[in-house]
């Protein structure tokens, strides 16, 4: 399950004398929940993006990205932008092919490189470009901000050397979405497939998005427990979930983290897929439980 929020980039660089490969690898933010038992993050790993998400709709015609480094030591950035599809589950990986839904061609940025020093904070300003006869619809790409390493000085290598030295650095980035959408957009959802079921700890209600027409979703779950003859309970929540334009349905486990020890006994559970800021409602769907 993954949120629209930013999406850490980690490339593995292999290197001999000279530089050999990189390898890519799309990590969800949504992964690293409870990061702080793990290892600490990568150098290069304390930049700040802000805002997370981009749309250039209406007579919006740019924006800003604010960058910050939180960490303690230099560091440098390379922007671009990247292609990136999800799947019914939020997974996201890259795009085999380039296609007509992209949004890199309508876009603008400056700076393409970026210096931070500890505590310092750049602005990206980026300005979206139309050409005549552009089809109505959303159009969206990824910005990735993607951490340039050190290049540490090598002893030159002897004729005779047969032996290859490989040494394996972790390369840090992170990705954002920036949306362009253009002429009548519109868009229509529903809740469907509501299940309950167990995790581990705690019980887990599973059901599926529905998405109609032609721009993408973006919101907040809730989920709510209405025992029979009792008040409605917080039941979970979580916040900053998409819905691609590309995705007819995206499926959801949603744990039911906030009833504090309550019992699933006789009652309705209420989930609610809600317009972030606002809370308007999106969609709602409901499942009695006898």
């Amino acid at each position: 399950m993954r949120n629209d929020r930013p999406s850490l980039l980690m490339l593995a660089g292999k290197t001999t004398r000279a530089f050999l490969a990189l390898v890519a690898l799309v990590l969800p933010c949504s992964a690293l929940v409870g990061a702080s038992a793990l290892a600490p993050p990568p150098t290069g790993a304390n930049l700040v993006v802000t805002p997370t998400r981009i749309v250039l709709e209406g007579r919006a015609r740019s924006a800003e990205i604010f960058l910050h480094n939180s960490g303690n030591a230099p560091a440098t950035y390379r922007i671009s932008f990247m292609e990136l599809e999800m799947d019914e589950h939020g997974r996201t990986a890259e795009k085999s092919a380039p296609d007509a839904t992209g949004a890199a061609s309508l876009i603008r940025y400056s700076p393409r490189q970026v210096v931070l020093a500890p505590g310092t904070s750049q602005t990206v300003r980026i300005q979206v470009r139309k050409p005549e006869h552009l089809a109505a619809g959303e159009y969206r790409s990824h910005l990735l901000f993607r951490a340039v390493p050190d290049t540490p000085a090598t002893a030159p290598a002897e004729e005779s050397e047969a032996k290859i030295g490989i040494s394996i650095r972790a390369i840090y980035g992170i990705s954002i979405p920036v949306i362009v959408r253009h002429g009548p957009v519109q868009v229509k959802a529903s809740l469907s497939e509501l299940s309950l079921g167990q995790g581990k700890e705690r019980p887990v209600l599973a059901f599926q998005i529905n998405r109609e027409g032609n721009r993408s979703l973006y919101g907040d779950l809730q989920a709510t427990w209405q025992p029979k003859g009792g008040k409605p309970l917080p039941a979970g929540k979580l916040s900053g979930v998409a819905v691609y334009a590309n995705l007819p349905l995206r499926k959801f486990s949603l744990p039911l983290t906030d009833l504090k020890g309550q019992a699933l006994g006789s009652g309705t559970l209420k989930v609610s897929f809600l317009e972030s800021g606002s809370r308007k409602i999106i969609a709602e769907a409901f499942l009695e439980l006898k």
